[in-house]
């Protein structure tokens, strides 16, 4: 298409300052160009359709919509590129050409080539006029596919008639829900749109002539360079995202050619991204308050998640959650990792209180309080309580984990909130979360709690008073729940002429109820034989017992010692089923490991266990201990025999109650995940 010479030939003189009027005349000439560079590149779908529903022109996001090369589109019918178009369409063109009124924001659900299945688009249709013609010349079709956000779409145009070329330039950027922009090469604007004039917060006129500096100041220093840039080199520079003005805007910039090839103008698309980026923020935070949640074990880590990440989550300030307590009262929990806690005023209410947390958990209803006055107009006896806080807004949501509200989430804002509907879907969303994990983490406890109180029923409530030897123990129970199957015992032999103590530990395979019957299995068997028969012969009767019974499936590990006094000292006969190998540290700090063949009880038909005796002197101690001691599990791998063997060098004496401390606070800094698997620890010392 060719444009007046006149008006190109201004352009390739060193431009002045145009005024409005000045403007304008420019900007005509270089029409043609823009609208193609314009159009082309604008990022919703823009159809011009003539009065017989032919294609004039569509624009690259409408040829990738209607799966067609674009210059396809020209001339043919919509019904033949789009067979499965309603019918409607047709009606909707012809009342715009009948009546020349804009038909906005009309939804069709209809498949292209392009998009199978059942896509929902959004279009607006407006009439183009030409200055020879009384009825519109064409249909200005702009049209996307309608988003999860059902934010409105736009609207655009192209007639391939150069009569028509203003007309449909004029409705393109008038009505067009995208900023569009015109500036000559000195980033002076020569047109702009109602859109980008309202986000500028200046009307249309005042645009006009001005540098884009005078008119965004904080905006320029970071456009300017890339405007010049696109002048110099005539490439476009698509989907430059920046904030301003507490939003968040998506940037497209095109050279628009002059009639010597140099560029003649810059146009710039501007869309607002600030709903959809805050979205993404939001889904972000959602997914890591569900993560943290996902990993939330017990009260606590719900607790944890809470204050952290669901406060984040839910735009809060400050989040608590409160839980019904045997005494009545509502009282707000905190973890032990967090060093945030509610106000005191707010750490326990009455159920029956006139108080927002109560009344929350009493009706199951949520309470919005969007401000002091909102507080304080229905709650006057928390006057005191308000004056001492930063916090001018908070939201009560009861949280129902299995029917019935387990609790109530509190949501503290420093600032007044208006708590519209989508606030409050998100503060209720976040305290279903949290609801259901507290019911998790509160049926965990219970179950929890019961198998260590079973647990511990299988141990001895008590270590016996040996002679001339000092005993230590401990019993860690893991987080799984379940009970566990780790145990110990220490009892007299039986046999007169033989005096000794018999020294037991093991851990049967798995949890459960199962595990507990095998665990209590294993140590009354151990007491009837073991104080009679020596160790090998002990673990080989247990052995034959686990494998002769039809409704025992479990294996277990175990190590048995018969320590015999003597005038000098002791003697320790241990035997071993598969169990991790005793250490004796000497009193001098040096560690022994002491292995012993054996292998696990009740895992095999057929089983050698041999017997090993070693000589302790007063100051030995020895320390028994289960998988759970070595198999613990941090940055460095496994805890291991290596660094057990290095806490017991290191410990300052023998004494079994001090290594016993310091094996358990070793694992424990060794960890880095929580303790999956029990773990138990036996040890002795020769004090005479």
């Amino acid at each position: 298409m060719v444009s007046e010479p006149t008006q190109h030939g201004a352009l390739a003189e060193p431009p002045r300052a145009p005024g409005p009027r000045q403007a304008a005349t420019v900007f005509r000439g270089i029409d043609e160009d823009l609208l193609r560079t314009v159009l082309l590149h604008l990022p919703i779908g823009v159809s011009v359709l003539d009065r017989e529903l032919r294609f004039v022109r569509v624009n690259q996001r409408a040829a990738e919509i209607n799966g067609l090369p674009a210059e396809a589109h020209v001339g043919r019918y919509v019904s033949d590129v789009l067979p499965d178009m309603p019918a409607s369409i047709g009606a909707i063109v012809r009342r715009v050409v009948d009546t020349g009124r804009p038909e906005i924001n009309v939804d069709i659900v209809s498949p292209t080539p392009a998009r199978p299945g059942s896509p929902r688009w959004r279009g607006s249709y407006y009439p183009v006029y030409t200055a020879a013609d009384t009825r519109p010349a064409a249909v200005a079709v702009i049209f996307d596919e309608v988003d999860t956000s059902d934010s409105p779409i736009g609207v655009g145009q192209l007639v391939a008639d150069r009569a028509t070329h203003h007309a449909v330039l004029d409705t393109l950027i008038d009505n067009a829900p995208v900023g569009i922009a015109v500036l000559d090469t000195e980033l002076r604007y020569l047109r702009v749109n109602a859109t980008l004039a309202a986000w500028n917060d200046q009307p249309v006129a005042a645009h006009i002539g001005r540098s884009l500096r005078e008119i965004l100041p904080d905006v320029a220093p970071t456009v300017e360079p890339i405007l010049r840039g696109v002048a110099d080199s005539g490439q476009m520079i698509r989907d430059l995202e920046f904030a301003h003005a507490g939003r968040s805007w998506l940037s497209s910039y095109f050279a628009v050619p002059g009639p010597s090839g140099r560029t003649a103008a810059l146009a710039i698309l501007v869309t607002d991204i600030t709903d959809r980026r805050r979205g993404e923020q939001q889904a972000r935070r959602l997914q890591r308050f569900t993560a943290a949640l996902a990993q939330a074990l017990t009260v606590s880590d719900v607790v944890e998640a809470v204050n952290d990440t669901g406060a984040r989550a839910a735009g809060a300030d400050v989040a608590g959650l409160a839980v019904l307590t045997g005494d009545g009262r509502l009282t707000f929990l905190t973890s032990s990792v967090t060093d945030r806690e509610p106000a005191v005023r707010w750490l326990a209410v009455d159920r029956t209180a006139v108080h927002p947390v109560a009344e929350a958990h009493r009706t199951g209803e949520a309470a919005f309080l969007s401000g002091p006055q909102a507080l304080l107009s229905r709650y006057p006896g928390l006057a005191d309580a308000q004056a001492q806080t930063q916090d001018r807004a908070w939201a009560i949501v009861p949280l129902h984990g299995r029917g019935t509200a387990t609790g109530v989430l509190t949501f503290a804002f420093h600032r007044e909130q208006a708590f519209e509907a989508e606030h409050r879907h998100i503060l209720t969303s976040v305290a279903g979360l949290a609801g259901q994990a507290l019911a998790r983490a509160q049926l965990y406890q219970r179950e929890h709690d019961t198998a260590v109180r079973l647990q511990r029923s299988l141990l001895p409530s008590r270590l016996p008073h040996v002679p001339g030897v000092a005993l230590a123990a401990a019993y860690v129970a893991g987080d799984a729940v379940g009970v566990g199957g780790d145990f110990y015992d220490v009892f007299p032999t039986r046999a007169p002429h033989t005096p000794g103590w018999v020294l037991i530990i093991g851990d049967v395979a798995g949890r459960g109820v199962d595990a507990a019957s095998v665990t209590g299995l294993a140590r009354h068997t151990l007491r009837v034989t073991a104080a009679e028969a020596s160790p090998a012969e002990a673990l080989h009767h247990l052995h034959q017992q686990l494998t002769g019974d039809p409704d025992v499936d479990r294996f277990v590990s175990v190590a048995c010692g018969l320590l015999r006094p003597h005038a000098t000292g002791a003697t320790l006969h241990l035997a071993s089923g598969g169990h991790p190998p005793a250490l004796v540290r000497r009193a001098d700090g040096t560690v022994e490991v002491v292995a012993v063949r054996g292998v696990l009880l009740g895992a095999v038909r057929e089983i050698v266990l041999d017997e090993r005796a070693v000589d302790l002197r007063r100051g030995d101690s020895v320390v028994f201990y289960t998988d759970g001691v070595i198999e613990a599990r941090g940055g460095g791998g496994l805890f291991g025999e290596h660094r057990l063997v290095d806490v017991l060098a290191a410990a300052p004496s023998g004494d079994p109650s001090e290594l016993v401390d310091r094996v358990r606070a070793a694992v424990t800094a060794h960890q880095d995940v929580p303790q999956a698997d029990d773990l138990a620890i036996l040890a002795l010392q020769l004090t005479a």
